[in-house]
């Protein structure tokens, strides 16, 4: 009996008082998630060439992942604030226009979540916030498979990237189809540490005959 009405005080509460802040999480959310301070501190970044460990593709990242941008990703990630996808969508977006110009054509291949994360965050957190990039963004096409893989947390360089290597498969039809139209492909993920899920990726969508000339990323660790 108690547990339900705990319960029933916490829904309540989580109704009627207004969310906190996913990055500072000493405010309220004014809207979209966050607070006038961090909604801010987000706006003012300015995306930046990263440099990953392995040999991926060219990787713009909208900003270094650290302070308000990191807490906010976390907050979308882990706890499946989903209301944050078009605040990062806009980061993903001045990531793309620093890349367009150079690979006109391009369609967005987001690196999928595995199955089990999926179903622990209950959304495709890359792809939905691709699908928020402002304006007439590059069409997406999820190519791309994700099969079971160890947490990359405490593997070495070289296992990293032998995970990223194996969990990764692409579909062949929809590969096909980008090949055939001959249209290139930026990949994009939440976060570039080492690189070694791009340069897995990359590799794999080359094999299957298409062109990854760049990539983007919401932040560079």
């Amino acid at each position: 009996m108690w547990s339900s009405t705990a319960n029933l005080a916490a829904d309540a509460r989580a109704l009627f008082l207004p969310a906190a802040c996913a990055s500072c999480r000493s405010a309220p959310a004014a809207g979209g998630g966050l607070c006038a301070d961090c909604a801010a501190a987000l706006a003012a970044l300015r995306p930046l060439l990263a440099t990953p460990l392995h040999p991926a593709p060219p990787v713009v990242a909208a900003g270094p992942y650290a302070g308000a941008l990191a807490e906010a990703l976390n907050e979308y990630k882990e706890r499946a604030r989903r209301e944050l996808a078009p605040a990062l969508g806009a980061l993903l977006g001045r990531a793309l226009a620093a890349v367009a110009p150079e690979v006109p054509g391009a369609v967005l291949v987001p690196i999928p979540p595995t199955r089990a994360a999926r179903r622990a965050r209950g959304f495709d957190h890359v792809a939905a916030a691709c699908a928020r990039i402002p304006g007439p963004a590059a069409p997406l096409r999820p190519c791309l498979r994700a099969l079971p893989r160890p947490d990359s947390v405490g593997l070495s360089p070289r296992r990293r990237a032998l995970a990223a290597k194996r969990s990764l498969r692409v579909a062949a039809r929809p590969a096909a189809a980008l090949a055939a139209a001959g249209r290139p492909v930026v990949l994009v993920d939440d976060v570039v540490t080492t690189g070694a899920t791009l340069a897995a990726a990359a590799a794999a969508l080359r094999a299957a005959g298409l062109q990854v000339p760049a990539a983007i990323a919401i932040a560079a660790a």
